[in-house]
């Protein structure tokens, strides 16, 4: 059994848990930021979404130094990130919903809930938190991983005022975007079984992306460096997201900024 697979049975339990939207508004707080305008608005200069995360498990060492969503904004802000993501998973990443509420209440930027999501539940928890998007990742259509389609979880996202950011991160995926009504893409470097970092099919995955007209268009994940984030600048897209350096980061800020798009010739 592969990571995805072990998560996602530990993620079940806790989504079904009685106590999984304690501490959150019955009602979300109505209309909020649009994370695609954000991203659209940004995208000359290149969208940097910037995610609170507490754990990283893909990393030779998972731990992440201790921040608060206050410290976290403190540290973030400065270099006017075009949006904010937030991990709403407890098992393996000890995020929650709560703390997307948080991030949602001390900040007017658009706030995606990260979350491997195959519930109504999950998408009840991102209302109601406050996010303005929620992210539904291909991955899970495989068998036994998702019950409900893609497509009635994108709806249903968008009766609750949510946008819809769905990812892949190989090129066979995308035959998944048929049908789903998705406001954003974004290809994720890391294989969620694996738990490596490959670029080489991220890249040859975006390219295709790029090709079916699939806009705007994110990158994920992976991204240490400024090297890292032109690789994803050079294969065209309009944004990319970055947690753990970040939150690693003794001048985060200085980081974010040198992880913008190249002004040169060479890119999209």
């Amino acid at each position: 059994m592969g990571f995805l697979d072990e998560l996602l049975a530990a993620n079940r339990s806790v989504v079904d848990d009685p106590g999984y939207l304690e501490g959150l508004p019955r009602k979300g707080p109505g209309r909020r930021p649009s994370l695609k305008r954000a991203i659209l608005a940004h995208r000359d200069a290149g969208a940097v979404l910037v995610e609170f995360k507490r754990v990283s498990p893909g990393q030779a060492h998972p731990s992440l130094p201790e921040h608060t969503v206050a410290e976290f904004l403190r540290r973030v802000e400065p270099a006017a990130p075009a949006g904010l993501s937030c991990l709403a998973t407890r098992p393996s990443f000890q995020g929650s919903p709560q703390d997307v509420l948080e991030l949602a209440r001390k900040s007017e930027r658009p706030v995606l809930f990260k979350d491997f999501v195959v519930s109504e539940r999950q998408l009840e928890a991102a209302e109601r938190s406050g996010a303005s998007a929620v992210l539904l990742i291909a991955r899970l259509t495989r068998a036994d991983l998702q019950p409900p389609s893609l497509g009635e979880l994108a709806d249903s996202a968008h009766r609750r005022g949510l946008e819809v950011l769905l990812e892949f991160h190989a090129e066979a995926e995308l035959s998944e975007a048929e049908g789903v009504a998705a406001d954003m893409f974004g290809v994720n470097a890391r294989d969620l079984d694996s738990l490596r970092i490959d670029r080489e099919t991220a890249e040859s995955t975006l390219r295709a992306a790029r090709t079916a007209g699939l806009r705007p268009l994110l990158g994920l994940s992976g991204i240490e460096s400024a090297e890292d984030a032109r690789r994803f600048w050079k294969e065209g897209v309009d944004g990319i997201l970055v947690g753990s350096s970040v939150a690693r980061s003794s001048e985060p800020g200085t980081l974010l900024r040198s992880l913008r798009r190249p002004r040169a010739p060479g890119y999209r």
